[in-house]
């Protein structure tokens, strides 16, 4: 451990950690995702969808788990609650300060002392890139029992300012937080739970139901997925439809879904939906927060003290320092990885901060 310790106090070091551990899955019956017509290509599924995984379907385990050996520069020592990958090579971080750049470097961008969290305040927010490639943090913030929304945009001219004005009628007042994804892929999605969602395509804006509850959302392929204790729903102009029914979980946490393929981190357990079934495995470590993935063939998730890696027949894990709070990648297989040590990703790298 002090050896660890004595690590992380230096900036910019390679770092390289390794461990393992045995999954061993049970699978309940499901339906697969059907796709529902443009303007967005979600995923649709009928009524019969199961809600429960019984102990009785067992397939086959995927293999014991196996090492990730890799290597890690650390990029950032501030704690990091989300990464933004913007055109290009952009980065953006949400830490204190947050920070923005691209492959010859970081750079803080400090919030003014207005939008600044007073003593008490709660921030539960994430950075994202707009379409003009400055960077938007989106949320709310709760102050005791108010919750009030976060909406900023950065300009080169102004810094950091409410940018509600770019969000039309979700800009007006409200005591609930706006949630969504933002970015240069289409679509961009605003929503405010019990209002309505903006889809923002280059084309033009439409607007959807929002629904009662806020989701976890996540773009992949063009579609848009949301996760909430009901299940996994894409989005069209009527709202929310559910695609995968909720097998018997506790409250989810974090997802990342494509066609036909889903995984889902709980507070004990990870779910896989496969083939039109889920499947129960135990975590490869504690606390998954978040997940990335190329395709079902590979896909990324990062939790306490740990990283892992599924490549379409079982889990490679590696250990990383503390608890992780975000993983985010691009096409080309570049990734990204922060939690309460740090920014960090595989090396080599060549971004560094200032």
């Amino acid at each position: 451990m002090s050896r660890l310790l004595r690590v992380l106090q230096c900036p910019g070091l390679l770092l390289w950690f390794s461990c393992g551990c045995a999954a061993q899955p049970v699978a309940p019956p499901s339906e697969s995702p059907q796709a529902s017509p443009a303007p967005a290509p979600v995923a649709s599924a009928p009524s019969s969808v199961a809600s429960s995984v019984p102990p009785s379907a067992a397939p086959p385990a995927l293999p014991a788990v196996r090492d990730l050996k890799l290597e890690f520069v650390q990029v950032l020592s501030a704690p990091v609650r989300w990464i933004a990958l913007g055109e290009g090579t952009r980065v953006a971080v949400l830490s204190d300060p947050p920070q923005v750049g691209d492959e010859r470097g970081l750079h803080a961008l400090p919030l003014p002392a207005a939008l600044r969290a007073k003593a008490g305040d709660v921030d539960d927010a994430r950075i994202y890139f707009g379409r003009d490639n400055e960077p938007r943090i989106m949320g709310a913030r709760h102050s005791g029992t108010v919750e009030t929304p976060i909406y900023w945009r950065h300009t080169a001219a102004a810094g950091w300012r409410d940018g509600r004005e770019e969000i039309g009628q979700l800009g007006g007042p409200a005591h609930s937080g706006l949630w969504g994804v933002l970015g240069s892929a289409d679509p961009e999605l605003v929503c405010r739970a019990g209002a309505q969602c903006i889809i923002k395509r280059a084309s033009g804006w439409t607007t959807a139901p929002a629904g009662a509850t806020q989701r976890n959302v996540v773009l992949q392929d063009g579609v848009l997925w949301g996760l909430d204790a009901s299940g996994i729903s894409g989005l069209d102009a009527h709202g929310w439809a559910q695609a995968i029914a909720a097998p018997a979980w506790s409250m989810p946490r974090a997802f990342w879904a494509t066609r036909g393929e889903a995984w889902v981190s709980t507070e004990r357990e990870i779910f896989r939906f496969h083939e039109g079934t889920w499947s129960r495995l135990p975590l490869p470590f504690s606390d998954v927060t978040s997940w990335w993935g190329r395709t079902a063939e590979s896909v990324w998730l990062v939790g306490n003290g740990g990283i892992a890696r599924f490549d379409g027949t079982g889990f490679r894990t590696s250990a990383v320092p503390g608890q992780m709070r975000v993983i985010v990648g691009r096409p080309n297989g570049e990734i990204w990885f922060g939690g309460d040590a740090g920014l960090f990703r595989p090396a080599p790298a060549k971004i560094v901060t200032d």
